[in-house]
C-alpha cells in the first residue's frame, strides 16, 4: 500500500489562504494551517478536510468592500423619506413616502433589508446592492436622525424596536443600550 501523500493543489493552497482572512477561526488551527502552508507540508486530504472546516467557520465581519460600506452605520432600524432616495443612484422603486429599513449582522455577515408591514410582523425583502449604497450614504449622514425617524413612526426605540420607557429614552427615541451605537451623534 502507498502511503505518499499527495501534496495540495495550488488552487486548494489559495482558497485556503482566502478563507484564513476571511473566517473567524481558532487561532491555533490556523497558525497550524499557515505553518504547513509556508512550509509546503499540506496534502490533498487534509486541504480538503482543512477547506471543509473553514467554509462552515463563521465569515469576519467588513472583509468585503461591501460589507465595509454597511460597517459605516450602526447596526439598526432606520426610515429614510422616498423623496431623499429620488436622486440617487438607488433602482429599487420606493411606492411609499417613508422607506423603512434594517441593518442586522447574521452568521458574521451584515446585511441591510427593506421592512414592510407592522412593528412585530415586519416582513423583509432584499434591495439592490446599488440601492444599498445609495441608502448607506444618505443614512451615513446622520444615523441617529434617520433611527429616531423610524422610532417616532412606529414611537418605539428607533434601533430596535423595544417599548422605550423612561422619558429620556422617549425624548430621544432610543433606549440607553440603543444609544451607545450612536453616541458619536452626541446624544
Amino acid at each position: 500500500m502507498d502511503t505518499t501523500l499527495i501534496p495540495a493543489s495550488e488552487k486548494q493552497e489559495n482558497f485556503i489562504r482566502d478563507l484564513l482572512a476571511t473566517r473567524v477561526l481558532d487561532q491555533a488551527y490556523a497558525d497550524e494551517l499557515l505553518d504547513r502552508l509556508e512550509s509546503n507540508t499540506l496534502d490533498k486530504t487534509y486541504a480538503s478536510q482543512a477547506i471543509d472546516t473553514m467554509l462552515k467557520a463563521p465569515k469576519q465581519a467588513g472583509t468585503s468592500p461591501f460589507q465595509k460600506l454597511l460597517a459605516t452605520v450602526p447596526k439598526s432600524k432606520y426610515a429614510v423619506t422616498a423623496e431623499e432616495l429620488e436622486f440617487t443612484s438607488a433602482d429599487d422603486s420606493f411606492k411609499d413616502t417613508i422607506v423603512f429599513l434594517e441593518v442586522r449582522e447574521f452568521k458574521g455577515t451584515v446585511y441591510m433589508r427593506q421592512l414592510h408591514g407592522s412593528l412585530g410582523s415586519f416582513v423583509r425583502s432584499k434591495l439592490s446592492k446599488n440601492s444599498i449604497e445609495a441608502i448607506i450614504k444618505v443614512i451615513a449622514k446622520d444615523p441617529y436622525a434617520y433611527a429616531r425617524l423610524f422610532g417616532e413612526h412606529f414611537t418605539c426605540c428607533g434601533s430596535c424596536g423595544a417599548t422605550l420607557t423612561d422619558d429620556r429614552s422617549r425624548e430621544l427615541m432610543l433606549g440607553p443600550e440603543c444609544r451607545k451605537k450612536f453616541e458619536y451623534s452626541g446624544i
